[in-house]
């Protein structure tokens, strides 16, 4: 089943503003060594650290993935028609109960640690808004969908929590979801 007009936007959005990290059009390796950078610059992780390592280890784990899900022509980018293609393939298979692909289950996992600055095991306004601000969205607009995301909860977001956010935000047609905020406002 294609992807819903909404659908189609949230991906786009995501791909735009969160995995072509060196804003060039296209995802590619350079963008996951990009994020690698910025995520080991707040937490303060040095080069050739075992935090650096490690995750440099899992996004070059997780490229390769998306890479092999996605890459149809195999030039090693992948563009955006590549990317809603395997969303429709992935949603499609999600919402009939599998689970996401490795790569992006991976990719969950990561966000979650890489939120989760205080290593407490929660995403708290304040590591929300910083990771939102790292990869291109505004303060404002960050603390905003934050509010929105933490309906119901005492202010945090659990890893079980994030992972059924994520989920929602690629699966839901509800414009008011939760889920639609995890990567900060939805597409209008």
């Amino acid at each position: 089943m294609p992807l819903t007009d909404f659908q189609l936007k949230k991906v786009n959005t995501v791909y735009q503003n969160l995995y072509d990290s060196n804003k060039d059009g296209v995802i590619d390796h350079k963008d996951f060594k990009d994020a690698v950078e910025k995520i080991s610059k707040l937490h303060h992780w040095g080069k050739n650290t075992e935090q650096y390592d490690k995750a440099q280890s899992t996004l070059d784990s997780i490229w390769e993935g998306l890479r092999k899900y996605a890459d149809k022509n195999k030039d090693n980018i992948v563009t955006r028609e590549e990317w809603a293609n395997m969303w429709t393939d992935t949603l499609g298979k999600v919402e009939n109960g599998e689970p996401f692909p490795d790569w992006q289950q991976q990719y969950i996992e990561f966000m979650f640690y890489a939120n989760d600055t205080s290593g407490d095991g929660f995403i708290d306004r304040s590591e929300f808004v910083t990771i939102q601000t790292l990869f291109g969205n505004n303060e404002e607009d960050s603390n905003k969908a934050f509010d929105k995301l933490s309906e119901g909860t005492d202010g945090k977001i659990s890893k079980p929590e994030f992972e059924s956010l994520w989920k929602e935000f690629f699966v839901s047609n509800d414009a008011n979801s939760r889920g639609n905020f995890l990567f900060g406002l939805p597409p209008q």
